[in-house]
């Protein structure tokens, strides 16, 4: 009752739009699936004509993060061979062992960081069982929590739009499903192989309920000053527009439809563009089966729709939260002479959250896709046009890969990596930390922000690798690395730690060059204290290949 004249109506739409957009994609699935694979054949006749210069000659730089590479690893190894390395590491990573509970990262995370409250609660987080009273109780036990905490008409538009926002990405997600299954396809699998649509509502319940979780958490923050509300709240926002749902809602359920078959079948993950001398081996890559993997304009433009219906609507609010260890760091800071690069901006989601809050940064959104960069620039400049500010700092879009970074050394105070670290491989992730540590200044921050990993939510550890077998060759790897002793060999001090339900955000500090005593978890990100840099080892100690792959 309290909320905004026509707000009730603009967020009812969701639901008439969604199954009409269902049932339209349900009749022409098919005819969409066959135009996207002729598609393939006309994307690769128009290969980007970028200049891979950049990507083709190993640069000094690209060469001592291999040496150091070797190093961390601890193996004979030569440099020339990584790719192979990275291969093997994807095999290796699909035959896993869960390790103690003691020596899992999520719980040595706590002898390197300093951890928010948010850590403890997730990992006391339990889902409730198959039960659907157990649902119910859970549900009423959390909107309760929510009207004691957030009863004022102050907080109403904030919980009006994002309890819509969970419940139509949710609808979204059934019919996705039944179009799959109407299909031929199956998301919900028994063990003799026929499908378990019982298990649909089980699954989409827990995922309701730790959204709810998430945006209170989300919510607290934006009280406490760390970050705005975000923009897209407002009625005006295209969002609300029946032709752009109407639009997104299609692109998903095609994109679903065929995802899910190509998952059962077990297809090729392999892309059109194989241009060894640009991309990675591990870029070229159709991770969890979506279409074209990064190499399509199409897939960039369904690509928010998808995750956010894979996470019921609650991937922003878990994005948001790295700008928690961000606010903290700008805390003294002039807004206008701060320096901030993302790497892996993929849409560019992300990047208009944090311009949001603080639109006199300096930025750069780098990718290596050039199609996903260009989706990035796309949506800042309708975060610029729908905010109308001419007061916003420079924001720039480079085509980059983040293992060789085309900046001289110390060029930015901050340097920010959102959902990209489990797609890489080990040997990858060693040289895009490297990277960020020669990038950032002194004192300058590096806030990762990825999945949560094994010990993070210890009822979930039996079954949390079970999505490397959605097309994740590196994600087994990635929920195993103790990122609070790697960072050390990359000259960095482990920081803050916060956990979001399925993700988790570390800080660390770039150490000064100067010298001095080690700083613990927590110290001022201003700090003057620091250690020595590992030395790196010289270029003369061995010959690189460059045809090898990292």
């Amino acid at each position: 009752s309290n909320a905004p004249p026509g707000l009730h109506s603009r967020y009812s739409s969701f639901f008439c739009l969604n199954i009409m957009a269902g049932v339209i994609s349900v009749v022409c699935s098919p005819i969409t699936y066959k135009v996207n694979l002729r598609s393939n054949s006309r994307l690769e006749a128009g290969r980007s004509s970028l200049n891979p210069k950049r990507c083709t000659k190993r640069t000094i730089r690209q060469q001592r993060a291999n040496l150091q590479i070797n190093a961390v690893m601890q193996t004979s190894t030569p440099v020339a061979n990584l790719g192979e390395v990275v291969m093997q590491s994807s095999e290796e990573d699909s035959k896993w062992i869960l390790p103690a509970i003691e020596a899992r990262p999520g719980t040595l995370d706590s002898e390197h960081f300093q951890e928010g409250d948010s850590v403890a609660y997730w990992k006391a987080y339990k889902s409730p069982n198959a039960e659907m009273d157990s649902f119910a109780s859970k549900l009423q036990e959390q909107m309760a929590d929510i009207q004691a905490e957030f009863g004022s008409p102050q907080d109403v538009p904030y919980w009006s739009y994002h309890l819509m926002r969970t419940s139509f990405f949710s609808v979204q997600g059934a019919v996705g499903v039944l179009a799959a299954q109407l299909q031929g396809g199956s998301l919900f699998k028994n063990r003799e192989g026929g499908t378990d649509l019982g298990a649909a509502l089980p699954a989409a319940g827990r995922l309701m309920l730790e959204a709810v979780a998430v945006f209170s958490q989300d919510y607290r923050n934006i009280q406490r000053g760390m970050y705005k509300a975000p923009y897209d709240m407002d009625p005006a926002h295209r969002q609300f527009n029946p032709a752009y749902i109407l639009d997104k809602s299609q692109r998903f359920i095609s994109e679903a439809v065929a995802t899910i078959k190509r998952r059962d079948a077990k297809a090729s993950t392999d892309v059109w563009n194989q241009d060894s001398s640009m991309y990675p081996r591990y870029f070229r890559h159709t991770f969890h089966y979506q279409g074209d993997g990064w190499f399509s304009d199409e897939s960039a433009k369904v690509y928010e729709a998808s995750t956010e219906t894979l996470f019921v609507g609650r991937q922003d609010a878990m994005q948001r939260h790295t700008l928690v260890p961000f606010s903290k760091f700008m805390q003294g800071r002039e807004e206008a002479s701060t320096r901030v690069l993302e790497i892996g901006c993929g849409t560019g989601r992300f990047h208009t959250f944090l311009k949001d809050s603080f639109p006199k940064l300096s930025t750069v959104c780098s990718d290596l896709s050039p199609f996903y960069l260009a989706e990035a620039r796309r949506n800042y400049q309708y975060w610029e046009q729908f905010r109308g500010t001419n007061e916003a700092g420079p924001t720039q879009f480079v085509q980059a890969n983040a293992e060789d970074l085309p900046y001289k050394d110390a060029s930015f105070d901050c340097v920010v990596s959102v959902y990209m670290f489990h797609e890489l491989p080990a040997p990858a992730r060693r040289a895009v930390m490297a990277e960020a540590a020669r990038v950032l200044v002194d004192g300058g921050m590096f806030i990762l922000t990825d999945s949560v990993q094994l010990g993070d939510r210890p009822f979930q550890d039996e079954t949390i690798g079970n999505f490397g077998n959605f097309a994740e060759p590196h994600y087994r790897g990635y929920i195993r690395e103790n990122f609070g002793t790697l960072c050390r060999e990359f000259g960095f001090v482990a920081h803050e730690k916060e956990t979001a339900s399925s993700t988790k955000v570390l800080s660390f500090i770039k150490k000064s060059s100067a010298g001095g005593d080690e700083p613990t978890p927590g110290d001022d990100p201003a700090m003057e204290q620091s250690v020595a840099h590992v030395v790196r080892p010289t270029l003369a100690a061995v010959q690189v290949d460059e045809k090898s792959e990292v």
